[in-house]
């Protein structure tokens, strides 16, 4: 059966990909950074470990955990930030937030990118508002700058899975009911993973290092 790695599974969208990779059939290895979601997730039926995309020693013991070969790795870990004028930037929230956002799904996958098979697929959960293109808004500074360094980090690395054939994509989820998007968000979030999850299974070498919403669209980076 087909093996997926969940990175940043304890609520929201993660503990959505893994209800419907379950129900699906697939072996689901899933992470979350508290004892007490670990067990929520073992008690679902995923294997759940601790991992913390801040902290490479955990990911570096994931790896050895479950070594697969796994057919897909879907980077889901992320925070956000409400700055919406340059006066309000506070630089020690700004640096923790790329951190988590920018830095931390690529020390995930530097990790546990051996364990994804040949041909197969990583997807990060990123966010149109880390889109240069289509910024005509303007504020969230913060949060805009983490998701698009974020996005140039993974187009950055399909170039480099190439010779694997690994497809690597950006994938924006919409603005989706959870705790970070908040009640008066547009889209459910089994809808948002079911798109997300169509989208993720058309992904094909050729179209590596795409940046695409929930329904399928291309957003400009």
């Amino acid at each position: 059966m087909p093996s997926v790695v969940i990175v940043g599974a304890s609520r929201g969208i993660g503990r959505e990909f893994v209800r419907q990779y379950l129900s699906d059939g697939w072996t689901v290895v899933a992470t979350a950074r508290s004892p007490e979601q670990v067990a929520e997730l073992a008690a679902a039926g995923a294997s759940a470990f601790h991992a913390d995309t801040t902290d490479e020693a955990s990911l570096t013991a994931l790896a050895a955990a479950a070594p697969g070969p796994h057919d897909l790795l879907i980077l889901n870990a992320g925070i956000g930030a409400r700055d919406g004028a340059l006066a309000n930037i506070d630089a020690t929230k700004w640096a923790e937030v790329m951190a988590v956002n920018a830095l931390g799904p690529l020390v995930a996958a530097r990790a546990l990118a051996p364990t994804v098979r040949d041909g197969g697929t990583i997807a990060a959960l990123s966010s149109t508002l880390g889109s240069i293109g289509a910024n005509t808004g303007g504020g969230l500074y913060t949060y805009r700058m983490s998701k698009a360094a974020l996005n140039a980090g993974l187009k950055t690395m399909a170039i480099e899975l190439k010779p694997r054939a690994i497809a690597v994509a950006a994938l924006h989820p919409g603005w989706v009911k959870t705790d970070m998007g908040g009640a008066g968000a547009e889209v459910a979030v089994d809808a948002s993973v079911t798109g997300l999850r169509q989208v993720i299974a058309g992904l094909t070498p050729d179209k590596s290092g795409v940046f695409l919403d929930y329904r399928g669209n291309a957003l400009p980076w």
